[in-house]
């Protein structure tokens, strides 16, 4: 823990982690949160996966734009405007839901929401990057911002559960507005830790970002993010199914808290292995935590594994963080953090919607097949890229 208390004695570090939390709950509720107002309004699954699935895909491909502006012009100019659009799309995407308005409408607003999205943990973590460059400090940095993400994991999903369920699913959607207003408005104003601004110093040809590691790592992303996908949705109807949908949240913030677990140990010391083995050991681990869930038919044991198997997470984000800094340069590293979260979105999107077309088509729990089949085939790309790649 003494890494921890250095790290949070930096200059402004307590504050642009504390609002990069705010700003970060959010996420982990936007997709829960979209899946709640549908279903609760009469949908089907398979329509409440694709509208999360929209917001994620348009985040994906669309939202990294947002974070190459922010990387030229500075995190307080542009973060703002996305800000904006992203409170503006999720509102009315709300209003569209509840007054029953044309799907098309619900999906178009659900990518404009989704493509404005401002990843505020690659903002953070390029204020980490920035400070600390070059420095082994820089891995314990990362290793704090899994844990961060992973609390935002665990406090999300029970809290979007409880607004929806004792309040309203509508009112839970305006307090996710609420949180990525204050949350990310917070950080940008704090402009004395934030990156410099990276003008394109060549207007013709920008710096290089792409290169055979960033794919390696967007495929992992890619997976990790299957993963995700599928064990939110199908826990989430696999706990209605067996009788405890109040129990929704906690189940998925105990996968969380299980990441969180493995993160705090990570960061609390020096690396213990090449960044080449910690990949291969984090795969190997997601791929055999995820096979026992296809086989539980008992909510506490569903509880123990879903605790078991969010351990297996943090490791693979904090090394493939520790991959993308290392590989692209300085003034597209906020864009290229945000790309990898993009791929984690892409395969988001993919494991809600096919997970909820299994729910819907198959059981209740065939979605964890799908998990399952997401971590064994990052295992494999991981096995493959090592032998392709110089990653020590």
């Amino acid at each position: 823990m003494d890494k921890y208390r250095q790290l949070l004695r930096m200059p402004g570090a307590p504050q642009f982690v504390i609002a990069g939390f705010v700003g970060r709950l959010p996420i982990a509720m936007v997709s829960l949160g979209i899946l709640l107002l549908v279903t609760g309004y009469g949908e089907s699954y398979t329509v409440a996966g694709g509208l999360a699935a929209t917001f994620a895909l348009a985040s994906a491909f669309i939202s990294p734009l947002g974070l190459r502006w922010a990387d030229r012009t500075g995190q307080h100019r542009a973060v703002p405007w996305l800000v904006v659009a992203e409170a503006t799309g999720l509102v009315l995407l709300t209003l569209a839901v509840a007054n029953s308005w044309p799907l098309p409408v619900q999906f178009a607003l659900a990518a404009l929401s989704g493509a404005t999205a401002p990843h505020v943990g690659s903002l953070v973590r390029a204020r980490w990057a920035a400070k600390l460059s070059g420095k082994p400090e820089l891995s314990s940095a990362f290793a704090l911002e899994a844990v961060v993400d992973e609390i935002v994991f665990i406090v999300g999903p029970p809290l979007v559960t409880v607004l929806a369920f004792q309040i309203s699913e509508v009112f839970a959607m305006f307090v996710i507005v609420l949180f990525l207003v204050v949350g990310s408005l917070w950080l940008v104003s704090q402009r004395t830790t934030q990156p410099e601004p990276q003008p394109r110093v060549d207007q013709k040809k920008p710096e290089r970002m792409w290169s055979a590691t960033l794919v390696l790592v967007l495929l992992l992303m890619l997976l990790l993010g299957g993963v995700f996908g599928s064990f939110e949705v199908t826990t989430v109807a696999y706990a209605q199914f067996l009788g405890f949908a109040g129990l929704t949240g906690v189940l998925l913030a105990l996968y969380a808290f299980g990441s969180l677990l493995s993160g705090l140990a990570i960061g609390a010391r020096p690396p213990l292995a090449t960044l080449r083995t910690q990949l291969i050991v984090a795969a190997a681990a997601l791929a055999a935590v995820g096979i026992p869930l296809v086989f539980v038919d008992k909510v506490w044991l569903l509880a123990s594994l879903s605790l078991l198997a969010g351990t297996a997470v943090a490791p693979i984000l904090i090394a493939t963080t520790a991959v993308v800094e290392r590989a692209v340069p300085r003034s597209r590293l906020t864009e290229a953090l945000g790309l990898s979260i993009s791929g984690l979105a892409v395969g988001l999107a993919i494991g809600t919607t096919l997970s909820g077309a299994l729910v819907d088509t198959v059981s209740a729990n065939a979605g964890y097949w799908l998990m399952a089949g997401c971590g064994v085939g990052l295992l494999a790309v991981t096995l493959i890229g090592m032998k392709q790649l110089d990653i020590r």
